[in-house]
């Protein structure tokens, strides 16, 4: 499967707390698909022993960020286990008040469509309720287990 280029996200959702000092939590991905256009659906995988699948099945609502190339570090931070990495400095807020990585190329706001059990992992699906564009750069790459480029 590494031979299939995608491109990077981090799914983010809020803290279920609301505890500014303990922030949202991110998980770079490259699971992620659109799926539909009417409503607008998309989708991606958590793996089910992560740390974190508590977290991102139970949440109402996530965000989807696209990642700029130049966003290679930040990547690889949220595709360790945990929140042990998290750096708050990361997360800024969209319009509709959920966090979204700083300087991503674009963010998508969704709410809990629905989950599907695939394996070892389970499908989030996600109805798409705000899309903002972030600044024009080429986006991130993973292809054979590795970040790449992705020119435009």
């Amino acid at each position: 499967m590494g031979r299939y280029a995608t491109g990077v996200c981090v799914v983010a959702v809020p803290d279920p707390a609301a505890d500014p000092d303990h922030g949202p939590s991110g998980m770079t991905v490259n699971s992620f698909v659109s799926i539909s256009l009417e409503p607008m659906l998309i989708a991606w995988a958590i793996q089910n022993s992560s740390s974190q699948f508590a977290r991102y099945t139970k949440a109402p609502a996530f965000t989807v960020s696209i990642l700029a190339q130049d966003q290679h570090r930040l990547a690889r931070r949220y595709a360790a286990r945990g929140d042990s990495e998290r750096d708050l400095a990361d997360f800024s807020l969209s319009k509709g008040g959920l966090p979204v990585i700083a300087g991503a190329l674009g963010h998508m706001e969704c709410r809990r469509w629905s989950l599907y059990p695939a394996g070892d992992h389970t499908m989030i699906f996600g109805e798409v309720i705000g899309i903002e564009r972030g600044p024009d750069a080429s986006p991130l790459g993973f292809f054979g287990g590795e970040f790449c480029r992705i020119d435009h």
